[in-house]
């Protein structure tokens, strides 16, 4: 099946997991296009560009390359590990050589973000060249191994953001860059410059392994011990992250050994850093950990963790924090004691009594009230969502005679963001004299406000708007968060614009780990499940799902094809299963379940050709084990694809199985009888071995039954097995007892006979059913009534 995406498009997906752009540079959301309207004569999966955003920068002077630079080298290294792995022939030594020096030239001005693809691919290339070092020629070998590209390689990786699940594999890399450098090329060992040992250092401490940061500090101690700040900073840090108490206090005392000097400041310093990157868990450590001495940390450092405890619900840290401060109120500690009062009573008129209370005679009091109090209050009010109490803080302010600061209107812009109130936060950005400089100086708010507008309002002014938010981030190659991605990718889809999406996500797309990629694949499983897209469009967002996230499991390739089920297209449902059943990872290949819902959908759309392929491809799946829930969704798609002689063999193999068959293999039995040539003989035989064991019989049991001999126009036995109902069941017929008998026998003569019976023997229950609509089939009318259908 074609898309209307072209190849140029999903190929280059392929060099680092992302999309293909054929036109932007950087830029990506510019002006609305109109709504697309339909016409007639549009190929099946054709699908009209129309933008979320289109293109509004001027034409390149000359065409964009083929790779993005975050992609160079990459192609060649994915090519080795595939050859490695398949056992082919792969690229030449100097084709690799030049891919790996390439790679880590081309990030050496913008390392941006490394995941753990990246990582595995550079160490297996590595290996690959160290294994092959004597076939390199010379030149080859310095494009790795001189110290001057493996020092680029230390600074590239200690620049860079290297994503949680990369940590371990990019501390490899670094590793082995190091300990080349530390090697003996006829230079004398422990050549490796100063430089190169302090990134070393960092990519340690900063990845996982802080006690490998430590070892080369104490190691190079001699050639380090003038470098400002000292390394054994980091390192503490490296602990902090790792929430290693002990190894803090460990490291220090080596610092008092060292002569370092580790006091207030620098304590300060580096929680304020550690803050800054939002590592909680190494902020408390750190603050925690005794500083030497004995002393404590400083008043502001206090104050910033009491602000960060707040911040982050943790009221019983913050608590401790409170009770450390002196209990007599000075002028320096009225601001902790009001944002405090806030936290406590949640009242902007309890904190006004508190402020009059404490400023009262006291002048320098009452100048310690700045905007910065009614700010940490705000933020706060922002944190627990209680967006009335944030505008009720932000009142304080003129009572106070102070003028808000860009901070407070930033504080309110978040709360409007909070509260979901698109045309405050529109009107606020408006109002906005610098509005680029504000968007790129607050990333985190404009991440919120972005995904915001992309969520709630597919109006073109909105996203016209959005465009202009973009426009600064993508030509500043900002990292957007991942739901932020998610959101835009949302309003593109829902806009229709697959290439715009592809043109989005390409660059984007392989610097984000794998939970942050679920959630931007959320966006196009969501367009793709929604039963209210035709199915064209499903299908070309499933074909860039496919490509764009090839790590897509099971569960949810299951999802979306019993999507395409629901929407009568058995064909590219059967066409997701191939995929699923084509996977290399066994742990991507189709499970029982998978089959099941597949079956069960060519028994909802009566597909008997895909149905036969599906169970050849079960036939040769030994990892699969066949269940009584698979078997039975797979007899019952035989017997609805009236292929009941098939569904009687199913039906065979699940009495030969070990789990046996259950209440819904004998439902499923009895409809396969309705076309079965025997089925009437089959029917009445498996009655009476039910009886003879004593199989519970419910009300769904007891009418296949009689649905099977209806179908095969028994009236008599049906008619009398409804009137034994109460005394074999305990149940009494009902209206739809009654309909269900109607419907299931065919030809007009003995719906005529069912009716008349029915009017004789059960006269209250027909006069309810006669009310119920009936409408006109092959093989005569039916009553709209809900149908015995069996749910496995």
């Amino acid at each position: 099946m074609q898309s209307h995406l072209t190849r140029r498009v999903f190929r280059a997906i392929l060099n680092n997991e992302p999309l293909s752009s054929s036109r932007c540079h950087y830029r990506f959301l510019h002006a609305v296009r109109g709504v697309r309207s339909r016409k007639p004569g549009l190929t099946p999966y054709h699908v009209q560009r129309r933008g979320l955003f289109a293109f509004n920068a001027a034409p390149a002077a000359s065409p964009q390359p083929a790779a993005l630079s975050s992609e160079t080298g990459l192609k060649a290294m994915r090519d080795l590990m595939r050859s490695l792995a398949d056992k082919s022939r792969g690229p030449a030594n100097g084709v690799l050589a030049n891919a790996f020096q390439d790679f880590f030239v081309s990030r050496a001005e913008a390392p941006g973000v490394l995941t753990n693809f990246h990582a595995q691919l550079l160490v297996t290339t590595w290996k690959y060249l160290r294994a092959h070092e004597k076939e390199l020629e010379s030149e080859e070998w310095n494009r790795v191994f001189s110290p001057e590209n493996l020092e680029n390689i230390l600074f590239v990786l200690s620049e860079a953001k290297c994503l949680p699940e990369s940590h371990e594999t990019v501390r490899k890399v670094a590793r082995l860059a190091y300990l080349e450098l530390c090697s003996d090329h006829g230079f004398g060992q422990n050549r490796i410059s100063r430089h190169a040992l302090l990134t070393y250092i960092h990519i340690q401490a900063m990845n996982g392994n802080p006690e490998e940061a430590r070892h080369v500090v104490e190691h190079f101690w001699d050639k380090l011990k003038k470098t400002n700040p000292s390394p054994w900073l980091t390192v503490v840090k490296g602990f902090a992250i790792d929430n290693d108490k002990s190894q803090i206090q460990r490291t220090m005392e080596m610092l008092q050994r060292h002569e370092i000097k580790f006091d207030q400041k620098a304590h300060e310093e580096l929680i304020t850093l550690l803050m800054e990157q939002d590592l909680s868990g190494a902020v408390k450590t750190l603050y925690e950990c005794p500083l030497p001495g004995g002393r404590e940390p400083s008043r502001s450092t206090k104050e910033a963790m009491l602000k960060y405890a707040i911040l982050r619900a943790d009221m019983a840290w913050a608590e401790q924090i409170v009770e450390s401060f002196s209990q007599s109120p000075t002028p320096k500690s009225i601001r902790i004691t009001l944002l405090w009062e806030a936290v406590q009573k949640k009242s902007a008129a309890a904190v006004l009594e508190k402020s009059q209370v404490l400023t009262a005679g006291d002048p320098a009091a009452r100048d310690s009230l700045n905007i910065a109090c009614v700010n940490g209050m705000m933020e706060y009010a922002n944190s627990i969502k209680n967006l009335d109490l944030a505008a009720e803080f932000a009142a304080l302010a003129p009572q106070w005679d102070l003028q808000p600061d860009v901070q407070t209107q930033l504080l309110l812009l978040e709360a409007y963001i909070l509260e979901g109130d698109v045309k405050k936060a529109l009107a606020f950005m408006e109002a906005v004299q610098d509005p680029e400089a504000l968007v790129l100086e607050n990333m985190p708010l404009m991440n919120k406000l972005i995904a915001m507008l992309c969520l709630s309002s597919q109006e073109d002014d909105v996203l016209k708007r959005v465009s202009s938010f973009l426009d600064p981030l993508f030509e500043n190659n900002v990292r957007l968060e991942a739901d932020t991605l998610a959101a835009l990718t949302h309003a593109l889809m829902y806009r229709h614009d697959l290439e715009g999406v592809s043109e989005l996500l390409r660059p984007r797309l392989g610097s984000y780990d794998s939970e942050e990629r679920v959630k931007i694949r959320k966006a196009l499983i969501d367009f793709i499940t929604d039963q209210g897209q035709e199915s064209a469009d499903a299908w070309a967002a499933y074909e860039l799902l496919q490509l764009a996230f090839p790590e897509t499991g099971v569960a949810k390739r299951t999802e979306i094809m019993t999507s395409f089920f629901k929407r009568n297209r058995s064909d590219q449902a059967f066409l997701v299963f191939g995929h699923m059943r084509q996977a290399e990872d066994f742990a991507r290949r189709p499970k029982p379940d998978t089959y099941a819902r597949c079956f069960q959908g060519f028994a909802h759309t009566q597909d008997a050709k895909n149905l036969d392929l599906v169970h050849n491809m079960l036939k040769l799946d030994v990892q699969v084990d066949l269940n009584t829930r698979l078997l039975n969704s797979l007899m019952l798609a035989y017997a609805v694809c009236d292929l009941p002689d098939k569904a009687m063999s199913v039906f065979h193999d699940i009495l030969q199985s070990n789990e046996g068959p259950s209440s819904k293999s004998l439902v499923i039995f009895f409809k396969t009888c309705e076309k079965h040539y025997n089925g009437v003989e089959e029917a009445i035989k498996m009655f009476k071995k039910v009886k003879l064991l004593e199989i519970q019989m419910d009300r769904q049991l007891y009418m296949a039954y009689v649905e099977a001999l209806a179908a095969q126009c028994e009236f008599d036995l049906a008619t009398q097995a409804l009137d034994n109902m109460q005394k074999e069941i305990g149940y009494q017929p009902t209206r739809n007892t009654l309909g269900l008998l109607y419907n299931a026998i065919p030809n007009q003569y003995w719906k005529d006979a069912v009716q008349k019976w029915s009017q004789t023997k059960y006269p209250e229950l027909w006069a309810q059913l006669e009310q119920v609509e009936r409408s006109e089939y092959e093989d005569g009318p039916k009553f709209h009534i809900k149908a015995n259908d069996v749910h496995l």
